[in-house]
């Protein structure tokens, strides 16, 4: 031990005296400097390392089987990494220097200076032998155990530093004398022990088991929906990465999943999936969806924390999110929180019997008038609220209907009844009259500017059918829509009926009508972001919007990164309108504000704009809805 040490401290004396003339030599102007000087100086500097670097992994493995030098090899260990630094640094600035062709050997030397980022240490990911760690750590250990540049010694002297001292893990590795060949043999065993993948499996498995037992046990002391959504996404990606993908194990994992869900949680997602399509019976009961449904869930809940925070800014974080919880249940802003806040009471609806409110069954479009109020009065039930135990006549309730607005819901108007009784020619002079109502002026308004809405290029997909169309992003509107003659183009099925008038500008309401509700896939164009939406049907969505055109105003987004989808001079129609019941989920929150005062919004389908534009002498269209 004490010859080796010996040897060491002459190499180290040596490298030293190498390495600095190759510093001073790199320290003149590039004029004074000797390519072939450089060269030499560089070898010997290299031939010197590789013998250092040496007597070093003997020196390492000598203090190592000695359990009382521990705190003396932690000191050789940072000074050898300190020497394999300065080695490495150097080589980096000389092998710079004479990459560069005789050319460029005249440039200025500040080119050659490295620049230094006081980063912080990269630090290993301990191992305590819980093998619930175990892929955290592997996933990022494999890029030591991986590199080709690494001696079998170095990479076991990193996996040691690497143990929490005195744990299971530490005690498995401290069995193997830190050799070349014990090296491979240490990996296989910490892998046996504890990253076998059937292992880690029954451990996942197990804790969405627990979550099960939790759920039933604790009751309302259960977690909040946003802390059960993580948790649950944890345990899935831990699966997915061991080979259990939420595709091939769907029909084991979907139930565990759903009995971790407290019951107004549950509730809801079984009234979302009972409202979608049901031809194909294997799209109902999805993972993929359920989760879909929970992250949105979570996001609504989030933005009412949102808008809450200003009032509550005054006292603590605590009391914020307190407020926000308990303001869910009572402004019923989600589907889960629909479903919690109406009765405790079996919810099954009075014309199909399934668990939903009666006014929002979408089954009743094959019933008659006359046999949906005889229903109501077999099921005994009130003819203004659809709820057992009172007559209409003592009824508390304040009902209204949207069509003639007497205290009834719609789907027992007789008004609704009379309209679906006409005949076919009263229908085409309804559609006639709608055609007529919006009336298209076309006026030359010289120098006047140009106004961007909100419309992106969207791809929407059935199926093996699919079709890029634009939108037009709208928060003014509550729904979504699309074009009745774009769902027939995608071979769309419905998926429900919903009667509903609509509110326009100026305080005016619309006829109520009917409108069909389509489940589709909406997609960026770039593949990146795909979701189902669903979306009521519209004979036509607006009237004629201009793309963007402007070449400086593009130019100036291109300088900031920012790729717009929907450009042109053409003007296609608008044939999808996302309202606020979409925008809240696919909106970043990141917007940019050009110079022009146009702003730029990021959406998870592409970026968009909205603003006041240049003027140009154009021919505007004013749509008049009268």
């Amino acid at each position: 031990m004490d010859a080796l040490k010996t040897k060491r401290k002459s190499l180290r004396t040596s490298f030293t005296a190498t390495a600095n003339k190759l510093k001073e030599c790199l320290a003149k102007k590039d004029a004074a400097k000797d390519g072939d000087k450089l060269r030499a100086l560089n070898s010997q500097l290299e031939d010197k390392f590789l013998r250092l670097d040496e007597i070093q992994n003997k020196i390492s493995s000598l203090l190592l089987e000695n359990t009382d030098t521990a705190a003396e090899y932690e000191t050789n260990f940072q000074a050898a990494e300190d020497y394999r630094d300065n080695f490495l640094e150097l080589k980096s600035k000389l092998e710079t220097l004479l990459n560069k062709d005789s050319g460029s050997f005249l440039e200025s030397s500040s080119e050659l200076d490295v620049i230094k980022l006081n980063l912080p240490k990269f630090e290993l990911k301990m191992f305590s032998g819980d093998p619930k760690e175990f892929l955290i750590f592997w996933s990022i250990f494999s890029k030591i155990h991986d590199s080709e540049e690494l001696t079998a010694i170095d990479k076991f002297q990193y996996l040691y530093q690497s143990m929490v001292p005195d744990s299971r893990a530490a005690r498995l590795i401290s069995s193997f004398p830190i050799t070349t060949e014990n090296y491979p043999k240490a990996i296989e065993q910490l892998k046996l022990k504890f990253g076998r993948e059937d292992l880690l499996v029954q451990i996942y498995v197990r804790d969405l088991l627990s979550l099960v037992l939790k759920n039933a046990t604790t009751g309302k002391n259960a977690p909040d929906l946003a802390t059960l959504y993580d948790m649950l996404e944890t345990k899935l990606r831990a699966l997915e990465s061991l080979g259990r993908t939420k595709e091939k194990f769907a029909d084991f994992l979907e139930p565990l999943v759903e009995s971790c869900l407290p019951e107004n949680v549950l509730r809801a997602w079984e009234k979302s999936r009972i409202s979608e399509s049901t031809e194909d019976a294997t799209s109902q009961r999805s993972l993929e969806k359920l989760m879909c449904f929970l992250r949105h869930e979570v996001e609504s809940e989030e933005m009412i924390c949102l808008a809450r925070e200003g009032i509550g800014k005054d006292r603590g974080s605590g009391a914020i999110r307190k407020d926000c919880q308990k303001s869910v249940h009572k402004d019923e802003p989600t589907t889960a929180t629909l479903i919690s806040s109406t009765t405790g009471a079996k919810l099954n609806c009075i014309f199909c019997d399934r668990p939903h409110l009666s006014q929002d069954c979408q089954r009743l479009s094959d019933m008659s008038y006359e046999d949906r109020k005889s229903q109501v009065i077999r099921k005994r039930c009130c003819l203004v609220c659809l709820k057992f135990g009172h007559l209409a006549k003592r009824c508390h309730s304040s009902v209204r209907c949207l069509i003639c607005k007497r205290r009834h819901y719609p789907l027992l108007c007789p008004d609704l009844r009379k309209e679906k009784e006409s005949n076919l020619s009263s229908k085409d002079r309804a559609a006639d009259n709608e055609q007529r109502s919006t009336e298209t002026l076309v006026t030359n308004l010289p120098s006047e500017h140009e106004i961007y809405l909100k419309t992106i290029m969207i791809r929407l997909r059935n199926k093996d059918k699919e079709v890029c169309v634009r939108a037009l992003l709208d928060d003014g509107s509550q729904r979504s829509y699309i074009e009745r003659n774009l769902a027939a183009e995608l071979f769309l099925s419905s998926s429900g009926r919903e009667i509903f008038s609509q509110g326009l500008f100026g305080g005016g309401i619309s006829p109520a009508s009917e409108h069909k509700r389509y489940m589709v896939n909406v997609e960026s164009l770039n593949r990146k972001y795909s979701t189902p939406l669903s979306l009521l049907e519209q004979q036509k969505i607006c009237s004629t919007l201009p793309r963007i055109h402007d070449r400086k105003l593009l130019s100036e987004l291109a300088s900031r990164g920012i790729k717009l989808t929907d450009v042109g001079r053409d003007s296609p129609p608008i044939r999808v309108l996302l309202g606020a019941d979409i925008l809240g989920s696919i909106l970043t929150g990141r917007i940019e504000v050009l110079s022009s005062g146009v702003s730029a919004v990021e959406t998870l389908l592409g970026w968009t704009i909205l603003g006041l534009g240049k003027k140009k002498d154009v021919v505007n269209l004013v749509t008049l809805s009268l």
